[in-house]
């Protein structure tokens, strides 16, 4: 298929990577973005092949938020409101992916994009990116899942202080918030990102995608209730042919394969 806005590329390694490609308008979202990101993500869900994805964004900025034309095109609150939920479709598409999503963050990601990137379970950095949840510097409020993912991952009030600021954050200070996992030198950032995708889909997926969901479940839970979650999907975990030949090699001493 042959895409306007995005890259999309499967690897024999078993992952994917989906790259936001409207660099002259440094990746910002605009209707034509979403409809193809929505389609790539049905069909990562749906592959096996795929285990991993990886997203990341085509020249100077991973993703710059919504696209001001787009948004200026709105002329009442009923198409004003279907952007912001057509936005919205595509962070919950993202954020409820079963498999692992990197997040190869290679330069500035603002507005919008901070929902884009928080969507993700890991944020790995270039040194020279960016990170500022700025909807305040035009007026705006955040939206895409931004005023969601942030205070989950920072707190109430360093959320309060970056979006009431409007601040724009270093990739130093961003991972020093744990809103990046890691930094690395703008160079060997795919490599890295790229070599973890690849160990990651040769793991075991069953308890990878059990994980993943455990952990989504997490922030709205109790202890008694995730307590239960945790049983319930130890039991499937223990029951999947991966673990036997986890524990095989284990007891051998070896690197177990994963089917």
């Amino acid at each position: 298929m042959d895409y306007q806005s995005i890259e999309f590329k499967k690897y024999e390694e078993g992952y994917a990577c989906l790259r936001l490609n409207r660099p002259d308008s440094f990746n910002a979202i605009n209707r034509d973005l979403v409809d193809e990101v929505n389609a790539v993500l049905r069909v990562v869900q749906n592959n096996a092949d795929i285990r991993v994805l990886v997203l990341t964004g085509s020249g100077k900025s991973f993703c710059s938020g919504g696209d001001l034309g787009w948004l200026m095109e709105a002329e009442d609150h009923a198409s004003r409101r279907s952007i912001v939920e057509q936005a919205g479709q595509f962070i919950r598409r993202l954020n409820q992916l079963s498999k692992p999503v990197l997040a190869a963050v290679n330069g500035v990601t603002a507005g919008a994009g901070t929902g884009v990137a928080l969507a993700c379970d890991i944020l790995i950095a270039a040194d020279t990116a960016r990170f500022g949840p700025n909807f305040v510097n035009i007026g705006a409020v955040p939206d895409s899942g931004a005023s969601w993912f942030l205070p989950r991952t920072v707190g109430y009030h360093q959320a309060a202080k970056l979006m009431l600021g409007g601040e724009l954050l270093s990739a130093a200070e961003a991972l020093k918030l744990g809103i990046f996992q890691e930094v690395v030198p703008a160079d060997a950032l795919e490599d890295r990102v790229f070599a973890l995708a690849e160990r990651l889909a040769k793991g075991p997926q069953q308890a990878l995608s059990l994980i993943k969901r455990m952990l989504k479940m997490s922030g709205d839970n109790t202890l008694q209730a995730q307590l239960e979650i945790e049983t319930s999907m130890q039991v499937a975990a223990w029951s999947d042919p991966d673990f036997q030949e986890g524990v095989k090699a284990f007891l051998e001493r070896r690197k177990p394969d994963f089917s």
